[in-house]
């Protein structure tokens, strides 16, 4: 899938990332802009581990990948609360495909770990 200027603007993936990291980022931006999810309100946003370390998180540390999810289209991808079953187990299993799961810590951020 080719990904249009616009969805790299608004969902940059960090530098820094692991080949895992890399690999989910990649897959979510696909996926988000697939299902026109990539308004991300503001509040969406992927973090290098590293980088949710420096800002003094203490949960999703260990991930390979963090994303933000508050106030965007793009949560009802990652949010439980939002209901929108069928697009989450789709996003599941698409991460599964490469190892990978992703795991709601909060309301509004998640975390991607290797299965």
């Amino acid at each position: 899938m080719t990904v249009s200027v616009e969805t790299e603007q608004q969902w940059p993936i960090p530098a820094g990332l692991s080949p895992q990291g890399l690999t989910a980022a990649t897959v979510i931006r696909d996926f988000l802009q697939e299902k026109e999810l990539t308004c991300h309100g503001g509040g969406g946003k992927f973090y290098t581990p590293e980088e949710w370390i420096d800002r003094g998180e203490q949960y999703g540390t260990n991930s390979v990948l963090v994303i933000t999810h508050d106030g965007g289209d793009h949560a009802v991808a990652l949010n439980w609360d939002y209901g929108a079953y069928a697009i989450r187990e789709e996003l599941t299993e698409r991460l599964g495909q490469h190892g990978l799961y992703v795991e709601q810590c909060t309301s509004w951020f998640s975390a991607v770990y290797p299965v």
